[in-house]
């Protein structure tokens, strides 16, 4: 929810009443894909500030602890899967080794900021070339990250709209194909191409 909040994003909220700052993780819940630490990072956060839900999506391979603010919305289908993404102010991407996260350009996509898991270089590099989303190292970076993108709207929205255009400019079809075009003419004529967008494995500071 960079931008103001969606129909779809509505009817999501709606469906599960939910109600103000709305913090997401979709994939496998598992202490692998950093779902442990994220839940514990979640709690301090909520013991501070106590404005946000967690809603997490997906297969549930760990027991999920009972608390008011954390929701587990299961397996949902492709349709709600979007409308959670919209409904979301935040979607964390908090697995350590992580590689190309389709669940960082999703949100990218729909124009929802992420905040990442900063020992994971791929999605970190992603956070830097898009300036759409905001990584932690430890307990206190994420409590900090998280606070700044949910009480400041006008940064998700900025956020939002560069999250958008990162995805247009590198991840369409055709911008994919056009640069695998470029990269094999420049091999036939002997010469370098610029390659098809990776990640690289610098690591900044936080935006």
């Amino acid at each position: 929810m960079g931008s103001p909040l969606s129909a779809r994003g509505a009817v999501f909220r709606r469906r599960h009443r939910l109600y103000g700052p709305l913090v997401l993780y979709g994939g496998r819940i598992d202490p692998g894909k950093g779902c442990e630490e994220l839940i514990d990072y979640f709690n301090s956060y909520a013991e501070s500030d106590g404005d946000a839900s967690l809603v997490l999506m997906g297969v549930k391979l760990m027991p999920i602890p009972e608390a008011p603010h954390i929701r587990f919305a299961g397996m949902l289908s492709e349709t709600e899967r979007l409308e959670a993404l919209e409904a979301a102010t935040v979607v964390v991407v908090p697995s350590p080794f992580e590689s190309l996260s389709l669940l960082a350009l999703e949100s990218f996509s729909v124009g929802t900021p992420i905040l990442a898991n900063a020992r994971s270089e791929v999605v970190t590099d992603h956070c830097q070339r898009s300036n759409a989303g905001l990584y932690y190292a430890d307990r206190n970076e994420f409590r900090e990250c998280l606070r700044l993108l949910i009480r400041d709207a006008p940064l998700r929205a900025t956020m939002g709209r560069h999250g958008r255009d990162y995805v247009r400019s590198n991840y369409r079809w055709d911008v994919i194909m056009g640069k695998y075009d470029r990269l094999i003419a420049a091999a036939q004529r002997g010469r370098p191409a610029d390659r098809p967008q990776r990640a690289g494995r610098r690591r900044g500071r936080k935006k």
